[in-house]
C-alpha cells in the first residue's frame, strides 16, 4: 500500500498544533487537517477561553491524574516556549479568595493539593496581604499562587503553527475529513475541501485532537468507540479596569473558592467565575492592558457548535465576583464572548491512548480545562507513544 502521509494530525487548535510540531523533531511527512479556514483564528476552544495559564493545584492524583500531572509540567513548558518564542505569557500570579471564615478549609484543602502535586510556592495570606496585591479585592483570606499566568491563546497557536510548518508539516485547513477506513497497518482518510471537492490520503499513523470532534472521529475508526463528549459552553463578560478608581487592578487572576456542582452526570468542584487580565491589544503587546474578563460561566450545550444563542446577560455575572471584587457595578459588565469546552461524559480526567482496534492511532479526548496549559506536556505524551520503531 502507498502511504501519501506519515502521520496525519487531525484538529488545528493549541493541541494538534503542539503534536504537529513536536513530532516534526522526528518525523517527516506530516500532514495536519484543520476543517475552520484558518489557524488561530478564534474558531475553537484554543482561542475561546480565559487564557488562564494554570498552576496544578485543582487536580487530584486519583480521579485526574494526567490533569494533576501534565498541568504542572506543562505550566513550565509553556513559559519556557513563551520565552523562547517571544510568545505574551506573564506569570501573574493567582488569588483564591475566602471571603468568609467558613470557606478558608477550602483553602486549606487546595493548598495541601498544590504540595501533593508539586507546585512550588503557594501559600495562604491574610486579608491585609490580599488587599497589598491587589488593593481593590476583599477577603478573610487567600491561597496565593505564583506560577499562575496569563498567556495570548491565538498568539500561541499561530506560532506553534508556524514553527512546524517551518519544519515541513503541511497544514490543510478548511479541509474537513469526513471517514477513516482502517485498511492493513494504514488509515484512509476521506476528506472534504471547503469548495466542496473531495480527496483521499493514505495516513501510516493518525493523531486524534479534534476537540468537539474528536468522538466523532474516534468512532469512524472504531464505530463501536464508547466515549462520548458532554461538551458546555462557557460565557464570559468583561470590564475595564482603569475606567474609575474603585475597579483599578493590578493585573493578577482572581478567583473565587471552588464551588460543588451537581449534574445529571456527576458531581465536580467548578474554579467558578474569576476575573483574568489580558493584554494590550495594540500591536500585540506583552504588556497587561485595561480589559479584565469576567467568567466563564458553565452551561450544558446540545450544540457542540453553538456559540451564540441563548447567552446570560452581563448583569448575570456579577453576584459570582461582587463579594470579593465589590467595587464592581453590574453596568461595568459587557458581553465579551462564549466558546465550547471538550469535556467528556462521566470522565473527569483528560483521556489520552492508543485505539484499541488500530494502535497506529492516539486519541486526545476530553482537551478541556486546563488543555491550554497542559498543551506541550499532551505533545510530548504522543511523542513519546509514536517514537519511531
Amino acid at each position: 500500500m502507498n502511504v501519501d502521509v506519515e502521520i496525519a494530525v487531525i484538529g488545528g487548535g493549541v493541541v494538534g498544533c503542539s503534536v504537529a510540531w513536536v513530532l516534526s523533531e522526528t518525523f517527516d511527512n506530516i500532514f495536519l487537517f484543520e476543517r475552520n479556514p484558518g489557524i488561530g483564528k478564534g474558531e475553537n476552544q484554543s482561542s475561546r477561553n480565559s487564557g488562564v495559564v494554570h498552576a496544578g493545584i485543582y487536580y487530584d492524583r486519583e480521579t485526574r491524574p494526567l490533569k494533576a500531572r501534565l498541568c504542572v509540567e506543562g505550566n513550565r513548558l509553556l513559559y519556557d516556549f513563551c520565552r523562547k518564542y517571544d510568545v505574551p505569557a506573564v506569570r501573574t500570579g493567582k488569588l483564591v479568595v475566602a471571603c468568609t471564615q467558613e470557606e478558608e478549609p477550602i483553602l486549606d484543602f487546595y493548598l495541601e493539593r498544590a504540595r501533593e502535586n508539586g507546585v512550588d510556592g503557594c501559600r495562604l495570606i491574610s486579608g491585609s496581604e490580599i488587599r497589598s496585591l491587589e488593593p481593590n479585592v476583599r477577603g478573610v483570606s487567600a491561597l496565593f499562587v505564583p506560577s499562575s499566568g496569563i498567556v495570548e491563546p491565538t498568539a500561541l497557536v499561530r506560532k506553534l503553527a508556524a514553527l512546524a510548518e517551518n519544519r515541513g508539516v503541511q497544514f490543510m485547513v478548511g479541509t474537513r475529513v469526513t471517514g477513516i477506513v482502517s485498511e492493513s497497518d494504514a488509515f484512509c482518510l476521506a476528506i472534504r475541501y471547503k469548495d466542496g471537492n473531495t480527496d483521499s490520503f493514505i495516513a501510516r499513523r493518525l493523531v486524534n485532537a479534534a476537540g468537539v470532534d474528536a468522538d466523532s472521529v474516534a468512532r469512524m475508526i472504531d464505530p463501536a468507540y464508547p466515549v462520548t463528549l458532554d461538551p458546555v459552553r462557557g460565557e464570559w463578560t468583561l470590564f475595564y479596569r482603569n475606567r474609575r478608581p474603585g475597579l483599578f487592578m493590578n493585573g493578577m487572576n482572581v478567583y473565587p473558592v471552588p464551588t460543588r456542582v451537581d449534574t445529571p452526570h456527576g458531581t465536580h468542584f467548578t474554579v467558578g467565575v474569576h476575573l483574568t487580565p489580558t493584554f494590550d491589544a495594540a500591536g500585540g503587546s506583552h504588556l497587561i492592558g485595561d480589559t479584565v474578563i469576567v467568567g466563564p460561566w458553565l452551561g450544558p450545550v446540545s450544540d457542540s457548535r453553538d456559540v451564540s444563542g441563548n447567552l446570560k446577560p452581563p448583569d448575570f455575572f456579577h453576584p459570582f465576583v461582587h463579594p470579593f471584587f465589590p467595587e464592581l457595578l453590574k453596568t461595568d459588565l459587557n458581553l465579551h464572548q462564549t466558546g465550547i469546552q471538550a469535556r467528556l461524559s462521566g470522565y473527569p480526567d483528560f483521556l489520552l491512548h492508543r485505539d484499541a482496534r488500530m494502535p497506529g492511532a492516539v486519541h486526545l479526548l476530553g482537551i478541556d480545562s486546563p488543555g491550554l496549559t497542559a498543551c506541550p506536556a499532551l505533545a510530548r505524551e504522543v511523542q513519546r507513544m509514536m517514537d519511531p520503531e
